[in-house]
């Protein structure tokens, strides 16, 4: 697969681990994207969660409210409601005041990753044999963009001093033919 921190997701909703490699790819280009969609990863969480746990909502439910009802049913546990409630109220930061710095995206996608591994450890098929492993920094896809630019720099100086060599060379070969003329 790819070098996400949540492809462990993939056995889970395809929409899960799809949300999840969003926010991680918006990361470098656009950190309030990947607050937003961090955000909308705990909402598929909760709303699966509720499902699994039959309890009653439709779009009008908010997250707010449908995790008060999970808690009430399943009694989360505090740091587990206290991931839902961050990652809600940070991607409503992200929705309603348009800026995000890269520093609390990346504190998100931390957040929505142990929100992540708690979903896998609880419902996953192979929970018990799972290891989370380390978090790992998403890539910027413009350190690939540069390195080919300065590739493409380097390729067309390497030409021009190509082009420069047989100017050159073709120079002498002028001035050899006039000379051997000349000396005939």
């Amino acid at each position: 697969m790819s070098d996400s921190n949540f492809d462990f997701l993939a056995e889970h909703d395809a929409v899960f681990l799809q949300i999840a490699v969003s926010a991680e790819r918006a990361f470098a280009y656009d950190p309030n994207t990947t607050l937003y969609k961090v955000r909308q990863l705990a909402e598929a969480f909760a709303q699966d969660v509720a499902l699994r746990s039959n309890i009653a909502f439709d779009q009008q439910t908010s997250q707010a409210d449908l995790l008060y009802q999970l808690n009430r049913k399943i009694n989360l546990d505090q740091t587990v409601r206290d991931l839902f409630h961050v990652l809600r109220i940070e991607g409503n930061k992200a929705v309603h005041q348009f800026q995000t710095s890269h520093r609390e995206a990346l504190g998100g996608l931390k957040l929505a990753r142990e929100l992540a591994v708690w979903y896998h450890q609880s419902f996953g098929e192979k929970r018990d044999q799972f290891k989370a492993g380390k978090f790992i920094m998403p890539k910027d896809p413009s350190v690939e963009l540069q390195a080919l630019h300065s590739e493409v720099e380097q390729l067309k100086a390497s030409l021009l001093d190509a082009n420069k060599q047989v100017e050159e060379s073709q120079e002498l070969i002028d001035l050899k033919a006039s000379e051997a003329k000349e000396y005939e």
